[in-house]
Formats: C-alpha cells, structure tokens, sequence
C-alpha cells in the first residue's frame, strides 16, 4: 500500500545499495511529541541521481479475485527466493512489493524488475499490476500484522476499505540543495506522472469516473498529501518537524507527501504513480522521473506552483487524465499532454549526452497512444470485466510488455 505504512522496511533494498541498513518495521509505541527524533531529518548523500523502484503488485487467483490469508505464505516463498529485503510484504495481505536496488538508469532498473517479476511465477497466486482492484468490495481488504500496521490500522479505520498499489521511484541526490531543486521541478510536473502512469478506472466493479481512482482513495489517509512548496532545505527541516509534533508521529516518514525527500535515503521520492503491469512502461516512467529531477537540478525552474494549483492541477489529472489541461508554472493554461511532451523533451537533453535517453521513446508511445485507463474501459465495455481481470494478469505476467 502506498501511504505511510512500511516505509522503512519496504525502502531497505534501496538503501542497502547504497551501503546503508535502515533499523526496524515500525515501532511498538508511539512517543509523545516532545521525544521526536529530530535528527531524523539529517541528509545522508544518496548518490548521483541513481534510480530504484517500489514496485507494488496486488495477489489474485486465476480468476483475478484478491487471495486473501494464502497470500502471506506464498510472499514468504516469494522472499527466501529473492535477495534479501528485495521482496516484502505490505499492510494489506494481498499485496506483494519488489525493490530494486539503486540503479545508474532505467535500463538497469528493468533488469532488476524483470528478475524480481520472474521470482513471481512460482507459488500459486498471480500478480496484477493495477493501483486498485477493479472489483474488490468495500472492506474486502485483509490487514497483515506487525506492531506498525497494527497502528496505523487502528488510527485509519475504515478508510483501509480496499487494497491499492502504486509504482514508486526514488532518485538519489547527493545533499540537501540539489534535492530541494529536484523536489521543486518534480513538484511542478506531478500531474505529468500521475496522469501518464494513471490506470486504474475501477473500483468496486464500477466506473469510478477517474482515470486513476487510487488517487481519491489516498486522499482520505491522514497525513497523505500534495507536496507543499518549499524553497530552502531549512523550511523543510521546519515544516516536517512541525509537523511531526503536531500528528504526533515519530519520525517523518509518517508524513506521506505524494512527492517527498528521503533523507535517510538521500533520495527524493515520487509517489503518485499507479502500479503498472507493464515492465516496459514502469521503465519509461523511470527514465522520465530520472531525467525530470536531473534537468530540475541543472536548470532551475524559475518559478513554483502555488499549492492550491497543485492540488487542482492533481485532481484534474486524477479525473480526466492526458484529457486535463493544467496550469504552468508560467501562468498559462496547456493540455497535460503538451506539458508532457515538453518534460520528455527536457529529460531528454540531459540523459541523452549519456547514452541512457533510449527508454524515453517508451513515454513518447504512451503520449501516442490510447492512455491506459481508455484501454482498460474500452475492453470491459466489449468483452466485460472477466475478460479486464485475466488481461491484467496476463499483462503483469508477461516480461516483454
């Protein structure tokens, strides 16, 4: 699940590329506000926008419908398999999550995710790459237990009603203001991915009416949020420490932006992504998270979004996908698919002196083509939602999609 949930258990593959451990799945008590660790927020060099994924995928049967309780041991023969903290578990039973060591780009991250995906094919459970079950009734969803989850089940309630999944990038910078640069340009681009990578137009059996309904689901986890504007490393050390104080949560890792530093991990890390039962597609998203950050690190944008744009720009990529328009940073109104074409092009120029570019043609399809929450409403309405479930199964399955 992408929210707050398990971040440093599920980060631990990234980081130990790096050749750092994070400690622990949680914590068995919450402290009072004042025993904050505030040294939390101390950058450690990620390194030179390398890349590593969080790659989350929700466990069906053959017939597409969610496993339920199995899933834990199948996830445990999923792990002695894979390299250690590679494959891990999430809060919902259901849900299995792959991590990729740090990569130099894309087309290393492919080959991790490739390897990982091929670790899937034994265990008896299939694997869906989907931000929401298209079908899963309210409250289907089956809660794992840890002392963490247990936790964050208690505060959210029933707002756990169903499983979602997304795919999560991190890029790793190498100290606090070449992050807070990247944070920025990404920050103005988040419709950009959010609606690129949207693909989960259903929920509950029903047309939700968005192109990625994950998103207004997460809306409703406390603490998981638009990214606020910042502009120093110093007014995030202060936002994130208020804020820490005032949900009185221990560390900042339990404040979800949609778009975040790490700085335990030295990395920024982007969110809004839906899971994606492409390899390929995951990979073109990786080059252009990668190369947006970098071209936002070299070439400063000279302005931000206010917040409120953020969040409306967010919504209308959330609802109506590559169909919105958005505002720019510049004031003006453009289609979120000619914003789009612009960041391909900017990330582009500064991966292609490197020879590492090549993956970008993947989004430049996706810019050409039918976006995938068309694909998906178009084969439920000629072949109805069986046939949508196994596709999705049959897609995930497949390395060369």
């Amino acid at each position: 699940m992408d929210s707050q949930l398990s971040t440093d258990e599920r980060s631990g593959h990234i980081q130990r590329s790096t050749g750092e451990r994070q400690g622990g799945n949680g914590l068995s008590s919450m402290p009072p506000a004042d025993c904050v660790d505030q040294s939390a927020t101390s950058w450690r060099p990620g390194g030179e926008f390398s890349v590593g994924a969080e790659d989350e995928l929700l466990l069906v049967d053959r017939q597409g419908a969610l496993v339920g309780t199995p899933a834990s041991s199948v996830i445990a023969q999923w792990k002695r398999q894979a390299p250690t903290g590679a494959i891990g578990g999430e809060i919902f039973v259901d849900e299995v999550e792959l991590r990729t060591p740090a990569c130099a780009d894309a087309e290393e991250l492919a080959g991790s995710l490739k390897e990982l995906r091929q670790t899937l094919a034994t265990g008896g459970a299939c694997a869906m790459g989907v931000g929401v079950h298209p079908t899963a009734a309210v409250g289907e969803a089956m809660m794992a237990g840890s002392s963490r989850y247990d936790r964050i089940g208690a505060e959210f309630g029933g707002l756990l009603r169903t499983p979602t999944a997304a795919f999560q990038m991190h890029v790793g910078l190498p100290d606090p203001d070449s992050a807070l640069l990247a944070y920025r340009g990404l920050r103005n681009r988040l419709s950009v991915f959010r609606a690129l990578a949207a693909g989960s137009p259903y929920w509950h059996g029903s047309d939700s009416g968005q192109a990625c309904s994950r998103a207004a689901l997460i809306r409703s986890y406390p603490r998981t949020t638009m990214p606020p504007l910042l502009r120093s490393w110093e007014e995030y050390v202060e936002k994130i420490e208020g804020l820490m104080s005032i949900e009185e949560v221990p560390d900042y890792t339990y404040v979800c932006w949609e778009l975040r530093p790490h700085p335990r991990l030295g990395t920024v890390e982007l969110r809004v992504m839906d899971a994606q039962h492409s390899v390929a597609r995951a990979t073109g998203l990786a080059a252009l998270v990668q190369g947006a950050a970098r071209h936002a690190v070299e070439a400063p944008d000279p302005s931000d979004l206010p917040d409120e744009v953020v969040l409306a720009n967010d919504f209308r990529a959330s609802r109506y996908g590559m169909e919105a328009s958005i505002l720019d940073p510049d004031g003006s109104r453009r289609t979120l698919r000619d914003v789009a074409a612009r960041a391909v092009d900017e990330a582009s120029k500064v991966l292609a002196p490197e020879g590492i570019d090549g993956p970008l043609e993947i989004v430049r399809s996706m810019l050409a083509g039918a976006p995938e929450y068309v694909r998906q409403r178009d084969l439920c309405q000629r072949q109805g939602m069986p046939s949508l479930l196994a596709d999705l199964i049959a897609r995930t399955a497949s390395l060369d999609a």
